[in-house]
């Protein structure tokens, strides 16, 4: 069934309705640029990059970046549209990289949630932590669960009922545009909890 569902993620998005989507995300958020001017050098990782959103925002900043994502459809297109960026398909949980080959590794949009189960989380935590200098950036967005108190979504709790997640940490979310992707929440605590019992990332 784990198997399964992370199959199911990398599905979703790998549909013409999801690439297209991701297609139309160009900017970058006010809290990323934030980040980015103030824990950003060297050489970068731009995990989950999609469609090239931040990959290609970091290259025009001058950054050394390479993009990696493993929905191979999105790679296509993100090669398409800034032919001059470095895009690879690969895989968060087995990074085709050296060892403290990058100054900071990104993975925005809450990328990370979508790695199932939480076991590969951590194997993915475990590569990035792998494939950073000493003294580099983690710098990541998760969804965090007490969010939804302040922001009520039958859908997802009706959805969460359904399948038997309702006390699970992974939720099917609906995105109108693509589908279904079963999505992490976790409060920043558990987060913090997760990352130090199982590396010693630095976090932002």
């Amino acid at each position: 069934m784990e198997k399964d569902l992370h199959q199911k993620n990398i599905d979703t998005y790998s549909t013409e309705k999801a690439v297209s989507h991701y297609e139309k995300l160009t900017s970058i958020k006010d809290a990323e640029k934030i980040l980015i001017d103030k824990y950003f050098n060297g050489k970068i990782l731009d995990l989950g990059c999609g469609v090239g959103r931040t990959t290609k925002y970091l290259a025009d900043k001058g950054f050394e970046v390479v993009g990696v994502e493993i929905v191979e459809d999105m790679v296509k297109r993100a090669k398409k549209l800034y032919p001059s960026v470095k895009f690879e398909v690969g895989d968060a949980c087995k990074l085709n990289h050296k060892t403290e080959e990058f100054d900071v590794v990104f993975f925005s949009f809450n990328g990370l949630d979508y790695i199932y189960p939480e076991s590969k989380r951590v194997v993915a935590l475990q590569e990035i932590e792998r494939v950073l200098k000493r003294g580099g950036y983690f710098v990541y967005s998760s969804h965090n669960p007490l969010s939804l108190f302040f922001k009520f979504r039958p859908g997802l709790l009706i959805r969460s009922i359904k399948e038997g997640k309702l006390f699970s940490k992974y939720k099917p979310e609906k995105n109108a545009t693509f589908g279904t992707v079963y999505t992490y929440f976790a409060t920043p605590k558990n987060q913090k909890r997760l990352v130090e019992k199982n590396t010693e990332l630095r976090l932002v």
